[in-house]
């Protein structure tokens, strides 16, 4: 079977990637560093691609049976105007891309197509539990990306390929995300929570979210599936379970919410956000976690 990923150097496209190698699939990656095309690497076919200005390379394709889709550029950035559009764009043009070469494709050899997406989508309330039948969206500017990002599946979906739309909620990785800076902070005595701290974080390890995507993808699953481990805890927990493993106190009383609006304005949702994300449906597919608790996998990550 041959995969083409992209956003292969992301951090979830690097577990992917991982994968995909070591159970000896073939693979194909789209990227826009035209270095990787020189490089010698026979386990990985490249093939470049520029989402922002229309431009791939339509070998890409050729033999593919499965296409994942990771790419976007980072959220966490500063969101100014021009990186709102690039965020939002990113996303958006790439999947358009991709459709465009697949359904113009005559050897309709493709079978499925997955895409990341958030769950971020969900509107920001701790008295909800979020299911992937949920129609409570949020309205900030990253429920409205995320809600764009699956509507350009739509037209993939009316053809004869399964499609799977991936609502990732909080990886937790040292190679990227929020993890490292928060847990740094809260290894030297800076850390805290925010508000009250109660918060929800739907999270999930970064072993578990590659391997229930290959999971759905290997079971020819398609629909949409919340990609969080099964107990969300609320921010203050998440902090003092941190702490706990340091073997650290927090001393610094908690942060206003007001504060961190009027320093952060629409970014503020990346901190204060507040979704509890089931994953009911992944585990009755059959998937089983590595990591079901907040402790064992904090355990797994900074010790």
């Amino acid at each position: 079977m041959r995969f083409l990923v992209t956003g292969a150097t992301g951090l979830i496209g690097k577990k992917i990637t991982e994968i995909i190698l070591n159970r000896d699939d073939k693979l194909s990656v789209l990227t826009t560093n035209k270095k990787h095309l020189t490089n010698s690497n026979h386990s990985i076919d490249y093939y470049y691609w520029n989402p922002e200005l229309g431009v791939i390379d339509e070998n890409c394709i050729d033999d593919v049976d499965i296409v994942i889709n990771l790419a976007g550029s980072p959220i966490a950035q500063l969101w100014t105007t021009k990186t709102k559009k690039s965020i939002l764009d990113s996303r958006v043009n790439s999947v358009n891309l991709l459709k465009k070469i697949i359904l113009n494709d005559n050897k309709g050899k493709i079978k499925q197509f997955a895409c990341a997406s958030a769950i971020g989508i969900y509107s920001s309330n701790m008295n909800v539990e979020f299911y992937e039948k949920s129609k409570s969206f949020s309205k900030s500017f990253l429920g409205e990306t995320v809600r764009k990002w699956e509507n350009s599946c739509l037209s993939i979906e009316k053809s004869n390929i399964k499609v799977l739309k991936l609502r990732i909620g909080l990886v937790l990785s040292m190679d990227g995300g929020l993890l490292k800076p928060i847990s740094f902070l809260i290894k030297n005595f800076l850390g805290t929570w925010v508000g009250d701290g109660k918060n929800y974080y739907s999270w999930i390890h970064i072993d578990d979210i590659a391997r229930s995507i290959i999971f759905l993808i290997d079971n020819k699953k398609e629909g949409i599936y919340n990609l969080v481990a099964p107990n969300p805890v609320n921010n203050k927990s998440f902090v003092l379970e941190i702490a706990s493993i340091y073997k650290t106190k927090v001393i610094i009383p908690s942060i206003p919410k007001k504060i961190i609006n009027f320093f952060m304005g629409q970014m503020s949702e990346l901190i204060m956000f507040n979704q509890k994300v089931s994953s009911k449906r992944l585990l009755s597919e059959g998937f089983e976690f590595k990591y079901v608790k907040l402790k064992s996998a904090l355990e797994n990550l900074l010790k």
